[in-house]
């Protein structure tokens, strides 16, 4: 019943959160679904890992009761679905873009969308952005990162704020969004150059637009690149980000924005100002 003890440490050694999948693979190669299964219920009754959503488990210290034990949120969120990627404010935690907590964590998926219950917090999927999905190109723009000594996919730095400028409801609204953006420090402004301009989407690239032209100087921005921009911007002012439509529009771009947008405070202090 409980297999090579050997084998099985050193697999949740190694794997602080695994998958089903992964477990069989590993510690019981070439038999049946059943034996695997057995090992895995045995080992969840000593309380050596724990159920955590379905199809996957974390492994327990030995040191700690299971009953007061907490796995790492974003890996098991990351290991539910095998095309799940990591994006919008579970993105921004992971590239310490973030400014407020999140008991929720966000996955794009080709899979149904939706919340998900787990024993970490919900899960919710999100669909990938429709013009990806017509070009094929789901995974563009995403990386790999370390957690925890596992691989997880998320979404990269120019990516997620596309993603995130686009769906600022996934962020945790417009305010957490102004931060965050106020927050960046170095980036590739080519690569989100190009992912704003792929969206088929005017609004947001005014909205990247007009954001890049404010820091154009401390983030190096290239005029060609707000050129480029600009040709692809609406042609009459739309409002955006929830903006009343009767605010003034930003000047060659075409955008109203929410007041103070390219110019936030956190809780009535400028992010440069924070500790």
């Amino acid at each position: 019943m409980v297999g090579p003890k050997g084998k099985v440490e050193r697999f949740l050694s190694s794997h602080p959160v695994f998958t089903r999948t992964e477990f069989r693979k590993t510690v019981s190669p070439g038999q049946p679904l059943s034996s695997s299964d057995s090992l895995l219920k045995y080992h969840a009754a000593s309380g050596r890992i724990r159920h955590v959503a379905p199809g996957v488990y974390a492994s327990v210290p030995p040191h700690l009761d299971p009953a007061n034990f907490h796995p790492d949120r974003i890996l098991v969120a990351s290991r539910i679905r095998a095309d799940g990627v990591l994006a919008y404010h579970t993105a921004l935690e992971l590239h310490g873009l973030a400014y407020s907590e999140s008991s929720q964590t966000q996955l794009l998926s080709r899979g149904r969308p939706g919340e998900m219950k787990t024993l970490v917090g919900p899960v919710r999927f999100v669909a990938q952005p429709a013009s990806l999905r017509r070009r094929s190109e789901e995974m563009s723009g995403t990386i790999t990162m370390d957690r925890r000594g596992l691989d997880v996919i998320a979404t990269g730095v120019e990516r997620t704020l596309v993603d995130c400028i686009e769906r600022p409801d996934l962020t945790g609204g417009v305010e957490e969004l102004a931060n965050a953006l106020h927050s960046v420090k170095a980036f590739d402004v080519g690569k989100f150059a190009k992912f704003a301009l792929v969206r088929d989407n005017q609004t947001l690239v005014g909205v990247c637009g007009a954001w890049l032209e404010s820091r154009k100087d401390d983030l190096f921005v290239d005029t060609q690149v707000l050129d480029e921009l600009k040709g692809a911007a609406p042609p009459a002012p739309r409002p955006a980000l929830g903006s009343d439509a009767q605010g003034h529009a930003k000047e060659g771009w075409n955008v109203i924005l929410p007041p103070d947008f390219l110019n936030p405070s956190f809780e009535g202090m400028s992010p440069e100002m924070m500790p």
